[in-house]
Protein backbone atom coordinates (compact mmCIF):
# COMPACT_ATOMS: atom_id res chain seq x y z
CA UNK A 1 0.00 0.00 0.00
CA UNK A 2 1.49 3.69 -1.36
CA UNK A 3 2.35 6.25 1.25
CA UNK A 4 -0.20 8.67 -0.95
CA UNK A 5 -3.00 5.81 -0.99
CA UNK A 6 -2.42 5.05 2.83
CA UNK A 7 -3.06 9.53 3.60
CA UNK A 8 -5.88 9.41 1.69
CA UNK A 9 -7.01 6.22 3.21
CA UNK A 10 -6.82 7.81 6.94
CA UNK A 11 -8.10 11.68 5.71
CA UNK A 12 -11.36 9.88 4.53
CA UNK A 13 -11.52 8.22 7.82
CA UNK A 14 -11.34 11.43 10.15
CA UNK A 15 -13.63 13.26 7.54
CA UNK A 16 -16.11 10.33 8.29
CA UNK A 17 -15.63 10.44 11.76
CA UNK A 18 -15.79 14.19 11.90
CA UNK A 19 -18.81 14.25 10.07
CA UNK A 20 -20.81 11.23 11.40
CA UNK A 21 -19.74 11.67 15.14
CA UNK A 22 -21.45 14.71 16.69
CA UNK A 23 -22.27 13.68 19.80
CA UNK A 24 -19.33 12.64 21.20
CA UNK A 25 -18.85 13.13 24.22
CA UNK A 26 -15.07 12.80 24.49
CA UNK A 27 -13.13 15.59 22.76
CA UNK A 28 -11.68 13.73 19.79
CA UNK A 29 -7.81 15.06 19.42
CA UNK A 30 -6.87 16.10 15.24
CA UNK A 31 -3.53 18.03 15.77
CA UNK A 32 -1.41 18.79 18.62
CA UNK A 33 1.80 21.67 19.07
CA UNK A 34 3.04 21.54 22.33
CA UNK A 35 0.24 21.63 24.80
CA UNK A 36 -2.38 23.15 22.68
CA UNK A 37 -4.48 20.70 20.80
CA UNK A 38 -6.97 21.08 17.81
CA UNK A 39 -9.98 18.98 18.73
CA UNK A 40 -12.63 17.73 16.24
CA UNK A 41 -15.22 19.69 17.71
CA UNK A 42 -13.18 23.05 15.88
CA UNK A 43 -13.22 21.41 12.60
CA UNK A 44 -16.93 20.31 12.47
CA UNK A 45 -18.08 22.96 12.17
CA UNK A 46 -16.05 24.68 9.64
CA UNK A 47 -16.89 21.89 6.88
CA UNK A 48 -19.05 23.33 3.80
CA UNK A 49 -22.10 20.95 3.76
CA UNK A 50 -21.27 20.91 0.09
CA UNK A 51 -18.23 19.48 -0.38
CA UNK A 52 -18.00 15.35 -1.58
CA UNK A 53 -15.58 12.99 0.34
CA UNK A 54 -12.60 13.64 -1.51
CA UNK A 55 -13.22 17.61 -1.33
CA UNK A 56 -13.79 17.05 2.32
CA UNK A 57 -10.55 14.94 2.62
CA UNK A 58 -8.66 17.97 1.36
CA UNK A 59 -10.37 20.51 3.57
CA UNK A 60 -9.20 18.91 6.73
CA UNK A 61 -6.01 18.47 5.70
CA UNK A 62 -5.60 21.83 4.48
CA UNK A 63 -7.00 23.15 7.40
CA UNK A 64 -5.63 20.81 10.08
CA UNK A 65 -1.71 22.04 8.58
CA UNK A 66 -3.09 25.74 8.68
CA UNK A 67 -3.70 25.18 12.28
CA UNK A 68 -0.03 23.87 12.85
CA UNK A 69 1.50 26.68 11.02
CA UNK A 70 -0.60 29.35 12.76
CA UNK A 71 0.65 28.32 16.28
CA UNK A 72 4.46 28.36 15.51
CA UNK A 73 3.53 31.62 14.02
CA UNK A 74 1.80 33.25 17.16
CA UNK A 75 4.97 31.75 19.07
CA UNK A 76 7.22 33.13 17.38
CA UNK A 77 5.00 36.87 17.06
CA UNK A 78 5.31 36.40 21.08
CA UNK A 79 9.38 35.59 20.92
CA UNK A 80 10.19 38.28 18.36
CA UNK A 81 7.68 40.86 18.40
CA UNK A 82 5.85 40.79 22.08
CA UNK A 83 5.37 44.89 22.11
CA UNK A 84 3.10 44.17 18.72
CA UNK A 85 1.29 41.09 20.04
CA UNK A 86 0.28 42.58 23.22
CA UNK A 87 -1.11 45.66 21.19
CA UNK A 88 -3.32 43.74 19.00
CA UNK A 89 -4.25 41.38 21.91
CA UNK A 90 -5.18 44.71 23.62
CA UNK A 91 -7.26 45.55 20.49
CA UNK A 92 -9.15 42.13 20.64
CA UNK A 93 -10.09 42.50 24.02
CA UNK A 94 -11.63 46.32 23.58
CA UNK A 95 -13.48 45.02 20.61
CA UNK A 96 -14.51 41.55 22.54
CA UNK A 97 -15.83 44.23 25.36
CA UNK A 98 -17.57 46.14 23.30
CA UNK A 99 -19.41 43.65 21.16
CA UNK A 100 -20.56 41.55 24.30
CA UNK A 101 -21.47 45.52 26.14
CA UNK A 102 -23.31 46.63 22.80
CA UNK A 103 -25.13 43.00 22.71
CA UNK A 104 -26.03 43.03 26.22
CA UNK A 105 -27.78 46.51 26.04
CA UNK A 106 -29.57 45.64 23.06
CA UNK A 107 -30.77 43.04 24.89
CA UNK A 108 -31.69 45.20 28.29
CA UNK A 109 -33.03 48.00 25.49
CA UNK A 110 -35.09 45.32 23.63
CA UNK A 111 -36.74 44.28 26.46
CA UNK A 112 -37.77 47.76 28.38
CA UNK A 113 -38.03 49.71 25.07
CA UNK A 114 -41.72 51.39 24.95
CA UNK A 115 -42.54 51.55 21.28
CA UNK A 116 -46.10 53.11 21.34
CA UNK A 117 -45.48 56.86 20.67
CA UNK A 118 -49.15 58.99 20.69
CA UNK A 119 -50.47 61.54 18.42
CA UNK A 120 -49.18 63.90 20.87
CA UNK A 121 -45.60 63.02 21.03
CA UNK A 122 -45.52 63.24 17.19
CA UNK A 123 -47.39 67.19 17.26
CA UNK A 124 -45.04 68.30 19.69
CA UNK A 125 -41.85 67.16 18.39
CA UNK A 126 -42.74 68.57 14.93
CA UNK A 127 -43.85 71.82 16.29
CA UNK A 128 -40.60 72.20 18.55
CA UNK A 129 -37.73 71.20 15.36
CA UNK A 130 -39.91 73.01 12.42
CA UNK A 131 -36.45 74.37 11.39
CA UNK A 132 -35.21 70.37 10.96
CA UNK A 133 -38.44 69.06 8.67
CA UNK A 134 -37.44 70.77 5.07
CA UNK A 135 -38.60 70.02 1.70
CA UNK A 136 -36.11 69.16 -1.01
CA UNK A 137 -39.45 69.80 -3.80
CA UNK A 138 -42.91 71.28 -4.07
CA UNK A 139 -45.87 69.37 -2.49
CA UNK A 140 -49.33 70.39 -3.26
CA UNK A 141 -53.33 69.57 -2.30
CA UNK A 142 -55.64 69.14 -5.07
CA UNK A 143 -58.11 67.72 -6.85
CA UNK A 144 -57.77 66.75 -10.49
CA UNK A 145 -59.52 64.63 -13.52
CA UNK A 146 -58.72 63.43 -16.63
CA UNK A 147 -61.61 62.82 -19.28
CA UNK A 148 -61.63 61.44 -22.82
CA UNK A 149 -62.56 64.71 -24.86
CA UNK A 150 -65.54 63.56 -26.56
CA UNK A 151 -66.68 63.05 -22.81
CA UNK A 152 -70.44 63.93 -22.38
CA UNK A 153 -69.51 65.12 -18.72
CA UNK A 154 -66.98 67.64 -19.52
CA UNK A 155 -69.78 70.08 -18.83
CA UNK A 156 -70.68 68.97 -15.41
CA UNK A 157 -66.85 68.60 -14.66
CA UNK A 158 -66.10 71.97 -15.67
CA UNK A 159 -68.91 73.30 -13.13
CA UNK A 160 -67.69 71.45 -9.96
CA UNK A 161 -64.16 71.08 -10.17
CA UNK A 162 -63.42 74.26 -8.58
CA UNK A 163 -65.15 72.33 -5.26
CA UNK A 164 -66.38 75.55 -3.47
CA UNK A 165 -69.64 74.19 -1.96
CA UNK A 166 -70.08 70.95 -0.29
CA UNK A 167 -72.64 69.78 -3.57
CA UNK A 168 -69.54 70.16 -6.01
CA UNK A 169 -67.28 67.96 -3.97
CA UNK A 170 -69.91 65.12 -3.63
CA UNK A 171 -70.88 65.59 -7.40
CA UNK A 172 -67.25 65.40 -8.51
CA UNK A 173 -66.78 62.40 -6.66
CA UNK A 174 -70.00 61.02 -8.51
CA UNK A 175 -68.56 62.18 -11.74
CA UNK A 176 -65.42 60.52 -11.14
CA UNK A 177 -66.61 57.18 -10.71
CA UNK A 178 -67.60 56.75 -14.30
CA UNK A 179 -65.83 54.56 -15.99
CA UNK A 180 -64.64 56.93 -18.35
CA UNK A 181 -62.89 59.27 -16.02
CA UNK A 182 -59.97 59.23 -13.83
CA UNK A 183 -60.15 61.13 -10.34
CA UNK A 184 -57.79 62.07 -7.96
CA UNK A 185 -59.56 63.83 -4.50
CA UNK A 186 -57.93 63.17 -1.30
CA UNK A 187 -58.22 66.88 0.29
CA UNK A 188 -56.12 66.51 3.28
CA UNK A 189 -52.97 64.61 1.72
CA UNK A 190 -50.17 66.14 0.42
CA UNK A 191 -48.17 65.09 -3.08
CA UNK A 192 -45.39 66.02 -4.55
CA UNK A 193 -45.82 67.98 -7.66
CA UNK A 194 -43.55 65.43 -9.50
CA UNK A 195 -46.11 62.81 -8.69
CA UNK A 196 -48.84 65.48 -10.46
CA UNK A 197 -46.37 65.52 -13.38
CA UNK A 198 -46.78 61.08 -13.84
CA UNK A 199 -50.57 61.60 -13.64
CA UNK A 200 -50.61 64.86 -16.02
CA UNK A 201 -47.98 64.65 -18.48
CA UNK A 202 -48.39 68.12 -20.54
CA UNK A 203 -47.40 69.68 -17.12
CA UNK A 204 -43.53 69.23 -17.63
CA UNK A 205 -44.46 72.08 -20.16
CA UNK A 206 -44.33 74.44 -16.95
CA UNK A 207 -42.38 75.86 -14.69
CA UNK A 208 -43.43 74.13 -11.28
CA UNK A 209 -43.31 77.39 -9.01
CA UNK A 210 -45.05 79.30 -12.13
CA UNK A 211 -47.75 77.03 -12.30
CA UNK A 212 -48.39 76.56 -9.12
CA UNK A 213 -48.77 80.28 -8.26
CA UNK A 214 -50.48 81.13 -11.54
CA UNK A 215 -52.23 78.31 -12.97
CA UNK A 216 -53.44 76.82 -9.91
CA UNK A 217 -56.94 76.34 -11.41
CA UNK A 218 -57.01 75.09 -15.23
CA UNK A 219 -57.94 73.12 -17.53
CA UNK A 220 -55.27 71.67 -19.95
CA UNK A 221 -55.38 69.32 -23.52
CA UNK A 222 -52.99 66.38 -24.06
CA UNK A 223 -53.97 64.01 -26.80
CA UNK A 224 -57.13 62.61 -26.43
CA UNK A 225 -58.13 63.57 -22.95
CA UNK A 226 -58.88 66.58 -20.91
CA UNK A 227 -57.49 67.71 -17.30
CA UNK A 228 -59.12 69.84 -15.40
CA UNK A 229 -56.64 71.14 -12.36
CA UNK A 230 -57.65 72.47 -9.09
CA UNK A 231 -54.29 73.00 -6.49
CA UNK A 232 -56.04 74.29 -3.43
CA UNK A 233 -52.69 74.41 -1.13
CA UNK A 234 -48.95 74.24 -2.08
CA UNK A 235 -45.82 74.69 -0.06
CA UNK A 236 -42.64 75.40 -2.28
CA UNK A 237 -39.22 74.02 -2.51
CA UNK A 238 -36.89 74.10 0.74
CA UNK A 239 -40.53 75.06 3.15
CA UNK A 240 -41.58 73.45 5.78
CA UNK A 241 -42.59 69.72 5.06
CA UNK A 242 -46.02 68.35 6.21
CA UNK A 243 -46.02 66.55 8.73
CA UNK A 244 -47.81 63.89 7.45
CA UNK A 245 -44.18 63.38 5.21
CA UNK A 246 -42.16 63.45 8.75
CA UNK A 247 -44.30 60.95 10.66
CA UNK A 248 -41.70 57.84 10.02
CA UNK A 249 -39.15 59.74 10.93
CA UNK A 250 -40.37 61.54 14.06
CA UNK A 251 -40.86 58.16 15.48
CA UNK A 252 -37.49 56.87 14.72
CA UNK A 253 -36.07 59.87 16.36
CA UNK A 254 -38.33 58.97 19.42
CA UNK A 255 -37.67 55.84 19.37
CA UNK A 256 -33.73 56.49 19.38
CA UNK A 257 -33.96 58.93 21.99
CA UNK A 258 -35.59 56.28 24.45
CA UNK A 259 -33.33 53.70 23.83
CA UNK A 260 -30.08 56.36 24.37
CA UNK A 261 -32.02 57.00 27.64
CA UNK A 262 -32.41 53.27 28.32
CA UNK A 263 -28.79 52.47 27.36
CA UNK A 264 -27.83 55.52 29.93
CA UNK A 265 -30.00 54.22 32.69
CA UNK A 266 -28.33 50.61 32.36
CA UNK A 267 -24.94 52.41 32.97
CA UNK A 268 -26.03 54.25 36.10
CA UNK A 269 -27.65 51.55 37.46
CA UNK A 270 -24.69 48.99 36.94
CA UNK A 271 -21.98 51.68 38.10
CA UNK A 272 -24.39 52.80 41.38
CA UNK A 273 -25.18 49.03 42.07
CA UNK A 274 -21.20 48.06 41.91
CA UNK A 275 -20.67 51.06 44.00
CA UNK A 276 -23.36 50.24 46.48
CA UNK A 277 -21.99 46.26 46.69
CA UNK A 278 -18.50 47.39 47.14
CA UNK A 279 -17.45 45.34 43.71
CA UNK A 280 -16.27 48.29 42.38
CA UNK A 281 -13.96 51.31 43.73
CA UNK A 282 -12.23 54.21 41.93
CA UNK A 283 -8.84 55.37 43.34
CA UNK A 284 -7.62 59.05 42.80
CA UNK A 285 -4.49 59.61 40.51
CA UNK A 286 -3.36 62.36 42.40
CA UNK A 287 -3.67 63.47 45.93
Amino acid sequence: MNKLFTKQLVLFFLVALIISCKSETKEVKLARFKNIFLYQSELYSEIPLSLNKKDSSIFVDNYIHKWLVDQMIMEKSEEMIPFEVNRVNKKINRHKLSLISYEFEQFYINKRLDTNISNFEINEYYKNHLDDFVLNDYVVKCIYIKVPKKSKLIREIKKNYLIQTEEMVDQMIKLGQNESTTLYYNPEEWIFFDDLLKEIPILENYSKIQFIKRKKKTILEYNDFIYFVNIYDYIIQNGTSPLSFEINKIKSIILNQRSKDLRKKLRLDLYDDGIKNSYIEKYRLFD
